[in-house]
């Protein structure tokens, strides 16, 4: 398919923007190194099934005592992720070269475009810091170039020397609002574009801190209950994940900062306090509210910003605590009247991904990881950077249905050889016609298998097995020609080890 394919009648279809370009990934979207030894990565491995049954990327990835401090350059950036990957509870993330394609389909010359890998275990503003001075830079040196000038030659504007273009998905676009912050950045930003970005964050993020004593959404346990003996005493087995989570600011930032927790009939805001009951380290928890509150006075976007909310997806929208175990809840607190369902991306709820006064340019029926990498949000998001007529040339982002269908997967792993179900929600459809596609990811061999969705209590079910470990693409296409969801889904062979 084409980059452009779904563009309609667009009549400035050749026209490429002289702007320079930044492309910022979500979380996990990044390639990690070690600093010291170039090329051995601790995210972003092939070999991901086996790292995350044994502990090993776990281990890897915690903050250590001395980051924890501030104190960061151990871990270095490369690049965008070049392999899918996936995290519990966060579940897939997708690669970025069908976005970075189309951006690239949409500037003058390809120098334009800049792609900013980061660290997203440390804080937002640290990352946001670093973001405005490389997007900066980047600037200069698009400007500064003879295939600039000779873009302005070609397309002259009445803007004058570019600007920049931020295009980020999920927790990128959150770097992208601390970097606007800054008045005098802002002013060299000609649009931004935000992908499914948790503005108020995502009850996910708490429910990690507390993954030690949880189950996912569809009662399947986060990781594989079984494991050999050489690994059934090790605490990085089971609870390396909360570990984890509980020294990364990058997952702090990501508490949800609207009235989550639900006591009763009422729900209010989280607080630190309420964030080390969960499982959350108290020194992270307070600089966690600290941080927080200076943006709760300051606008959250500006005037030309474009943004999309993935909607339709079965989401975790708030919380309950009993006895200390997160308990995940679908539905959206009100100030009055009960809770609602409103959906979300499968990560990100809607509550979270909309902003007051910002209307949405699209809520397209899509996953998290898809709404960074589907074809007709990347044709979206590559006439936005050429600066097309939005207004009669906007691509086809679906999310008009009026029974939408959303799919749920685990976001906790498999086990190869059980039966696991993907479910099917909304929509009508004949179950006869119905039918989930699995795919491994990244496999030398390449492999469909279909499975039948049958009709249970309202729903479609189709009971999944896969033959072996690593990462898998689960696909639902719906009927009449809709654009296909996506999950990504990882089995571990329980008999796996270091």
């Amino acid at each position: 398919m084409s980059v452009m394919s779904g563009i309609r009648g667009n009549p400035r279809l050749g026209y490429r923007t002289h702007d320079a370009v930044v492309i910022v990934p979500g979380i996990m979207g990044s390639v990690l190194e070690e600093s010291d030894t170039p090329g051995r990565r601790i995210w972003g491995d092939t070999a991901v099934a086996k790292s995350w049954f044994s502990g090993s990327a776990l281990r890897r990835l915690q903050l250590t005592e001395e980051e924890q401090e501030g104190h960061y350059g151990r871990v270095k950036a490369t690049k965008l992720l070049d392999f899918a990957t996936w995290l519990p509870l966060f579940r897939g993330v997708e690669r970025y070269d069908n976005l970075t394609h189309a951006i690239l389909g949409a500037v003058a010359d390809k120098r334009a475009v800049r792609e900013f890998p980061y660290d997203w275990r440390l804080p937002v503003a640290y990352n946001a810091g670093l973001l405005a001075k490389d997007a900066l830079a980047h600037l200069e040196r698009w400007r500064a170039s003879e295939a600039h000038d000779r873009a302005m030659r070609l397309h002259p504007t009445e803007q004058g020397p570019a600007k920049l273009v931020l295009v980020a998905h999920s927790m990128g676009g959150l770097l992208v609002r601390h970097m606007l912050l800054d008045p005098d950045v802002a002013a060299l930003v000609r649009a931004c574009v935000t992908l499914g970005t948790p503005f108020y964050g995502t009850p996910k993020a708490a429910a990690l801190l507390n993954s030690g004593r949880l189950k996912s959404s569809l009662g399947i346990p986060l990781l594989p209950a079984r494991r050999p003996a050489s690994a059934a005493l090790r605490r990085d087995a089971d609870d390396g994940l909360r570990a984890l989570a509980v020294t990364l600011p990058g997952i702090y930032d990501l508490l949800p900062t609207y009235r989550c927790l639900v006591e009763g009939d009422t729900a209010r805001h989280l607080t630190a306090e309420d964030v080390v009951r969960l499982g959350g380290c108290p020194t992270q928890a307070k600089a966690w509210e600290k941080r927080q509150l200076p943006l709760s006075e300051r606008p959250l976007l500006s005037d030309d910003h474009q943004l999309l909310v993935g909607s339709a997806q079965p989401t975790v929208q708030s919380l309950r605590v009993e006895n200390g175990v997160v308990e995940q809840l679908f539905t959206t607190p009100r100030a009055k009247g009960p809770a609602v369902n409103e959906w979300g991306d499968g990560t990100v709820p809607i509550c979270s991904a909309k902003v007051p006064k910002v209307r949405p340019a699209g809520q397209p029926i899509q996953s998290h990881s898809d709404l960074a990498s589907a074809d007709e949000i990347v044709s979206w998001v590559a006439e936005v950077v050429r600066e097309g007529d939005l207004s009669t040339n906007m691509p086809y982002l679906g999310g008009d249905d009026e029974n939408p269908f959303g799919l749920e997967t685990p976001d906790g792993a498999v086990v190869p050889k059980e039966k696991w179900p993907a479910v099917v929600v909304g929509g009508e459809v004949p179950p006869l016609s119905a039918f989930c596609y699995v795919e491994a990811v990244g496999a030398r061999t390449a492999w469909k298998q279909r499975f039948q969705l049958e009709s249970r209590d309202g729903e479609l079910r189709a009971q999944i097995t896969l033959d072996g470990p690593g990462l898998h693409r689960v696909t639902f296409q719906p009927p009449g020609g809709g654009a296909p969801i996506s999950q990504l889904v990882l089995a571990i062979d329980p008999c796996l080890d270091d």
